[in-house]
């Protein structure tokens, strides 16, 4: 009876020890590295149904594994907060309006290039700039890049014009099957009137 009782403690024990185990299972590195990207990065995944997965055929880009996705975002993130002058191109147009474009080209790693040129118009006779319109393009084959309109305004303090945009990076992964993630890119400028020349930067 004493065998008996020693022997039942003993199955409970083991019982109990391999549910332990079940409801424990080690995090597997795919989803580490899922973890990591959307803490880091402001990441979110989209469904094939979502709005920019088709709007932006995102079903075109070439599956990628998370590994590579990081190390595109990690490149990109050791080069944002850098900012660059950029010429503007005028030319003069009717009724006293004159016409000019700022371009931005930046190379992250050799690879890829992200350009952006707002076009503009100056009233000379006001002197007040308007923002008309932006076209804006991305080298890489392997993600999607997306402007998100910009916004404009004037620093009273120093005259300057102002501009800002929400963007996008969107990669098509596979881990366990296919979906998208988009990552938020802050695009940020400024135009200065009197030397006629402009800055960018961005942050990932």
């Amino acid at each position: 009876m004493k065998n008996l009782m020693i022997l039942a403690a003993m199955l409970f024990i083991i019982s109990m020890t391999s549910c332990s185990n079940e409801g424990n299972d080690p995090i597997t590195l795919s989803e580490e590295s899922n973890i990591s990207m959307l803490t880091s990065y402001g990441a979110r995944s989209l469904s094939s149904n979502d709005a920019y997965t088709q709007k932006l055929q995102l079903e075109d880009l070439p599956a990628i594994s998370i590994k590579e996705a990081n190390s595109i975002l990690s490149a990109i993130k050791k080069h944002d907060h850098s900012q660059k002058e950029y010429a503007t191109q005028c030319e003069n147009s009717n009724d006293n309006m004159v016409k000019f474009s700022i371009a931005m080209n930046e190379t992250i790693s050799n690879k890829y290039t992200f350009s952006i040129q707002l076009n503009m118009e100056k009233d000379t006779e006001s002197d007040v700039t308007y923002f008309k319109n932006y076209t804006a393009n991305c080298s890489s084959d392997t993600f999607a890049w997306y402007i998100k309109g910009f916004s404009f305004a004037t620093d009273n303090e120093t005259g300057n014009n102002k501009f800002e945009s929400p963007s996008y990076l969107f990669f098509k992964i596979a881990d366990n099957g296919i979906y998208f993630i988009q990552v938020p890119v802050s695009v940020k400028g400024s135009y200065n009137p009197d030397t006629e020349t402009a800055e960018f930067s961005y942050k990932l």
